[in-house]
């Protein structure tokens, strides 16, 4: 089986309101080793994060670190992946930050909303996180603990957020 964590990377405040664009990185695993790295960059409160992640290679399960990337853009996942939050999300502050900043924007509030008004707890071994997912809750449980070797977040996720913040920090000093 093959599993991929996405997460984006890092990027500086100055990339804001599609200023700059940050890394959007796969790392798809069989069992504990990494089988494939992919990358791409998606514009910084753009709307292309879905686009990019589409076309990422991946394995048969994705773990995507939260529905937001690169600040407010977002992903549109069609199926077999899990929205994975290590903590509740406050949808209240998320929900004014988008009126706030993309009003006009039904899409994209709607999109992001939607995935974050309909998020399960679900207690792992290595603690509480939160998800939303198109996979029956025992089998997104089972992945999500089966990858849990340090920490609550999965070994993917781990991994795509190491490579996706060093790949945004190369990305911004060779600007």
């Amino acid at each position: 089986m093959l599993v991929s964590g996405v997460d984006d990377g890092y990027f500086p405040l100055s990339y804001k309101r599609k200023s700059g664009k940050a890394p959007l990185v796969s790392v798809t695993f069989s069992n504990y080793a990494v089988q494939d790295v992919d990358f791409g960059f998606v514009t910084v409160d753009g709307e292309d994060a879905t686009d990019v992640f589409n076309s990422l290679h991946k394995g048969e399960f994705t773990i995507i670190d939260s529905v937001i990337c690169g600040g407010f853009n977002y992903i549109k996942a069609a199926e077999n992946y899990i929205y994975f939050f290590g903590k509740k999300p406050n949808t209240e502050a998320i929900f004014n930050a988008l009126k706030k900043n993309f009003g006009s924007d039904e899409m994209r509030i709607e999109v992001i909303m939607n995935v974050l008004k309909n998020i399960t707890r679900i207690p792992t071994k290595k603690g509480t996180v939160y998800i939303n997912t198109d996979l029956q809750l025992n089998v997104a449980k089972e992945i999500i603990e089966y990858y849990q070797v340090f920490v609550k977040y999965p070994e993917p996720i781990r991994h795509a957020h190491i490579i996706g913040r060093a790949i945004g920090q190369l990305h911004v000093n060779e600007l």
